[in-house]
C-alpha cells in the first residue's frame, strides 16, 4: 500500500512539473519531455505493483486515502492533454504564419511585382 500510493503521489509531483512549465510563456520542451520519461518509468512501477497486488484486497480506508490520488493525477493528465493539444495548435499557426511570409518574402525578391495572394 506505501509504495502504490508513494509512486501515485510521485506521479502527481510530475503532472505538477509538467502543468507548471506548460504555464510558462515559453515552455521548455526538453523539460517536458524529461518529465513525461519519469512519469512513464512510475507508471511502469505502478503496473508492477498492480501486478503484485492484484489479489490484495484494499480496506476502505486504503481505498479513501488512494482515490483522491488517483483523481488528481487523472485530472491531471487530462489537463496536460489539453494544454499540449491547445500548444501544438498554437505552434501550427505560427508555423503557417512563417511559411506565408517566408513565401511572401522570396516573392519579392524573386519578381518585379509580388504576388500578395498570400494574404
Amino acid at each position: 500500500m506505501k509504495k502504490l500510493r508513494n509512486t501515485i503521489s510521485r506521479l502527481n509531483e510530475l503532472s505538477d512539473n509538467i502543468l507548471t512549465e506548460l504555464d510558462k510563456e515559453t515552455p521548455s520542451l526538453e523539460v517536458i519531455r524529461e518529465e513525461m520519461n519519469q512519469r512513464e518509468e512510475y507508471l511502469q512501477v505502478l503496473n508492477t505493483v498492480q501486478k503484485n497486488q492484484h489479489e490484495m484486497k484494499l480496506s476502505n480506508d486504503e481505498i479513501s486515502i488512494l482515490r483522491p490520488l488517483f483523481d488528481a493525477f487523472i485530472s491531471m493528465n487530462t489537463e496536460i492533454q489539453s494544454r499540449i493539444s491547445a500548444l501544438l495548435s498554437n505552434q501550427m499557426e505560427k508555423l503557417a504564419v512563417a511559411t506565408k511570409q517566408r513565401k511572401v518574402q522570396e516573392s519579392y525578391g524573386t519578381i518585379k511585382t509580388p504576388n500578395i495572394s498570400y494574404f
